[in-house]
């Protein structure tokens, strides 16, 4: 008999609810099937099959709130984890400060407890620590500090030790005091008045991705002193050549738009820059330089903002980029958009020309220190030489952060992101 563990939902993410049961008791199961959907704040989710055999029992149903660790199911056939044999416990110490370690099971208390869970999505919880590989004085530590083994379990992916218990809790110390820090309350905020006072209303749920759109971006909001500048690219010249190739990008299966465009002139204009290319350290006091380039391209969706993640765009050819950004853009609006499609973005750039605005002022998304905005281009009369010329030209608005990036560093990194665009031939130099 093996137990079906929900996997790790992803970094940053607690947990997730459960959209689609494909499964029932008695089916018969490949490894490899989906047996359920999640939908967390990021993306749906597909729960695999780790082995094949008989479905005994499934504990969610649609609806359930569910974290990583969770007992979903059994099946009968090969087992997943052999358990460990039980080893003889000896006399220990902990050398956790006590006051570490009422910081962590204080900083637990508020969060739903395992018992309430259960009852909330009505599966059991995991019946003993004993259903991942663990040490006996593993097991003892994390039950004195109020931890679940399949947290620490999905966290490391191998048979768990004592020290693996005392690590995993100075790291959760340290993100939960990370996360005071960053995230800004809601306790202060006043409450809203009787709006039907004044007349009708109706009330609209948020969907998981605008919640957590909502959340990071107050994040980023509160913790990043922002700053803009802005610039206009003559892109005539660069829209003709646009025309005369999209053809043979479509016929390989993608699309050549500006974003596509931009995203290499960006990629080449950071590396240039690489102080747009980083994150800030506050509690050392370090600025983390990236030597990769993955640009974030936010996408819109009928679900909120989706922000897929074009990786090494440095190394990649136009034609491989628009196919790229062609395949994200559309799983991002089809709901199928991976978990690891939307992590580890270095910069993002954000392209509001379709809509047809005329100007933004896009927010840093954080950890990184930098955005780029687009802009509707126009047609608009330019003095060349002794006359008025109609050329078309791309409103540009660079956010960053002014603890790392100051005035004259946005200006000169616009500055050659527009030679790049108006001389497209810089990329090659």
């Amino acid at each position: 008999m093996a137990d079906i563990i929900m996997p790790s939902l992803g970094e940053n993410v607690k947990e997730g609810s459960v959209v689609n049961v494909l499964v029932k008791p008695g089916d018969a199961i490949e490894k490899g099937q989906t047996l359920i959907e999640v939908e967390t704040d990021k993306v749906n989710f597909e729960v695999p099959a780790e082995v094949s055999g008989q479905l005994t029992e499934i504990f969610v149903k649609i609806g359930d709130t569910i974290q990583s660790g969770y007992l979903l199911g059994k099946v009968s056939g090969e087992v997943s984890v052999e358990i460990e044999k039980n080893i003889p416990e000896k006399a220990i110490h902990v050398p956790l400060a006590k006051d570490v370690r009422q910081q962590f099971t204080e900083s637990k208390r508020p969060a739903q407890s395992a018992e309430n869970s259960d009852k909330k999505n009505g599966s059991s919880m995991l019946k003993e620590n004993k259903t991942f590989l663990s040490t006996p004085l593993a097991r003892k530590l994390a039950r004195e500090l109020d931890i679940e083994i399949s947290e620490i379990a999905t966290a490391i992916n191998k048979r768990i030790t004592f020290n693996d218990v005392k690590v995993f809790t100075k790291e959760r110390i340290r993100q939960l005091t990370n996360r005071k820090r960053q995230d800004p309350s809601n306790s202060n905020m006043p409450s809203l008045p009787d709006f039907e006072k004044f007349g009708g209303v109706r009330r609209q749920e948020m969907s998981s991705i605008m919640v957590a759109t909502s959340r990071n971006m107050l994040v980023s909001a509160n913790s990043i002193p922002h700053a803009w500048v802005g610039e206009k690219v003559d892109i005539t010249d660069l829209e003709a050549r646009r025309m005369k190739h999209k053809g043979k990008v479509e016929t390989a299966g993608g699309n050549l738009t500006i974003t596509a465009l931009v995203l290499k002139a960006v990629a080449s204009t950071l590396q240039e820059f690489p102080l747009l290319n980083s994150s800030l350290d506050v509690e050392r006091n370090e600025i983390i330089i990236k030597e990769h380039f993955h640009i974030g391209v936010a996408v819109d969706t009928d679900r909120g903002l989706l922000v897929p993640v074009i990786r090494d765009v440095e190394k990649r050819s136009l034609t491989s980029i628009a196919i790229e950004l062609t395949r994200m853009s559309k799983e991002a609006r089809e709901r199928k958009t991976k978990l690891e499609d939307l992590e580890g973005a270095t910069f993002t750039i954000s392209n509001l020309g379709g809509i047809g605005t005329t100007g933004m002022n896009p927010i840093v998304s954080w950890p990184q220190v930098a955005i780029l905005g687009l802009s509707a281009s126009q047609t608009e009369p330019v003095w060349i030489g002794n006359e008025f010329v109609p050329r078309l030209r791309l409103p540009l608005s660079l956010g960053f952060d002014h603890r790392v990036v100051n005035g004259a560093d946005a200006a000169r990194f616009l500055q050659y992101l527009k030679r790049v665009l108006e001389d497209p031939f810089m990329l090659l130099l």
